[in-house]
């Protein structure tokens, strides 16, 4: 046998025999190793995988996502939260721009695509004695396609033998990452299995004048009415107790002590029923966040910011109030801010509040209505979908009270009244229950 071959064949025995003695963890694969082991489920080696990558490239987004996406297959939420949470603190990038890093040096380039299957052509690999054996093409592998600005060429680069630094995370990509931490966390609460704490005030009976003279129209007449005392609940129905008792959450901004919020009129008065409670009248709830008082608002005139949680100069919508400020972008955690007169908390702002009666649109029910306890239109209907409408065509939309967070300073008014249909998920409508004294 020539010299020459005997070396080339101690040279594969010698790379052969020393790869089998490298232990695993000292090898950890590239981003699309980890990225098949994932998809083979085999988490504990991706996250192992992933973890290594990221020593050495700790903002590199992509290697996070994936990350964070083995952490929650894993059941680790509260890690999985504070990947995501250091993907959201980046900026959001303007436009692709990356740097390519390779084994010429850093090329300034724009990421057309980040994963094109083709066949790498190059005659290279990424095995340490494979240029001593012979093998087939691997066929097609992952690859970036990026323009690279210096030449103004597009060209693909194997995954596993570069390195993409980007600056800042693609709007879209923000997107999903909200939606995604947003099922962590809902993940997370339902993992806690919070048991609902009632919290109920006894409510003393008494009458008051029910509406407001100079707010709309729905609101007129102003009109006695007197209401029998009942149990409120003091707070908002938390997300981490409407998820243990409904199996879901519907909400849009997710947080444990955060009110529910998106949630239909049907699954507001579904999780009372469960607690032994119901929804209040709206006679009840007016009465309740008056609580004596008979401005417009129940504070008093004067608004700050420290009274409610509503639409401020930190809300992005049109009808925010630019020169006030109330801590809060969206919904705020329950009893951020002071209690009325009965010890009552986020009466006004924050969710609105889902009530028991329907909005007849075709009579003024504050002409007609009872002056003692009065239920509301209809009050026999507790859905209305087929045959249960026949005579009844106006009965569709429940009220519902309070202002929100995603409402202007005149929606917390102690008499607004606004409705929208009794199986719509309105945003930042959420609820509180109510129950009756035992004799």
């Amino acid at each position: 046998m020539p010299n020459q071959v005997r070396v080339i064949i101690l040279v594969i025995l010698m790379v052969v025999g020393a790869a089998t003695l490298v232990p695993a963890e000292e090898s950890p694969g590239s981003l699309a190793d980890g990225e098949k082991a994932f998809l083979l489920g085999e988490y504990d080696k991706a996250e192992k995988i992933f973890s290594v990558l990221l020593e050495k490239e700790p903002d590199n987004y992509i290697l996070l996502r994936a990350q964070a996406n083995t952490k929650i297959q894993l059941k680790k939420y509260a890690e999985a939260e504070k990947l995501l949470d250091k993907i959201l603190a980046m900026p959001v990038a303007t436009g692709r721009n990356v740097l390519v890093h390779a084994e010429g040096g850093a090329l300034e380039a724009e990421l057309v695509d980040e994963n094109v299957m083709a066949v790498d052509e190059s005659g290279k690999s990424d095995d340490a004695f494979s240029q001593f054996l012979k093998k087939d093409q691997e066929g097609p592998v992952p690859h970036y396609r990026v323009f690279l600005k210096k030449t103004g060429k597009m060209q693909l680069f194997r995954k596993s033998r570069i390195r993409i630094q980007y600056f800042g995370i693609p709007a879209a990509t923000r997107e999903k990452i909200e939606v995604l931490k947003a099922n962590v966390m809902k993940k997370t609460i339902s993992a806690s299995q919070a048991k609902p704490e009632l919290e109920l005030v006894d409510i003393p009976g008494g009458c008051f004048q029910m509406g407001s003279r100079v707010g709309d129209p729905d609101e007129q007449p102003v009109h006695k009415v007197c209401i029998s005392a009942f149990k409120m609940a003091k707070y908002e129905v938390r997300q981490k107790y409407f998820q243990t008792v409904m199996g879901y959450n519907p909400s849009q901004y997710v947080g444990g002590d955060l009110p529910v919020d998106t949630v239909s009129w049907e699954g507001a008065r579904d999780y009372c029923k469960k607690q032994g409670l119901r929804l209040p009248t709206e006679a009840e709830w007016e009465y309740t966040i008056r609580a004596g008082t008979t401005g417009e608002y129940y504070w008093g005139e004067n608004i700050t910011g420290k009274e409610a949680n509503f639409c401020d100069s930190t809300c992005v919508l049109n009808n925010r109030e630019p020169s006030l400020t109330d801590g809060f972008k969206n919904s705020a955690p329950v009893g951020s801010f002071p209690p009325n007169a009965f010890g009552l908390y986020d009466m006004a702002g924050n969710v609105s509040e889902w009530v028991l009666d329907w909005m007849a649109i075709d009579t003024n029910y504050y002409v007609m209505g009872p002056e003692k306890d009065p239920q509301g239109p209809r009050p026999e209907l507790d859905t209305c979908s087929g045959a249960t409408c026949v005579g009844s065509i106006s009965i569709t939309s429940k009220v519902y009270r309070g202002g929100a967070w995603n409402q202007g300073i005149s929606a917390m008014r102690s008499a607004n009244r606004k409705d929208a249909h009794f199986l719509l998920k309105a945003d930042g409508t959420g609820f509180r229950c109510a129950g009756d004294l035992k004799p």
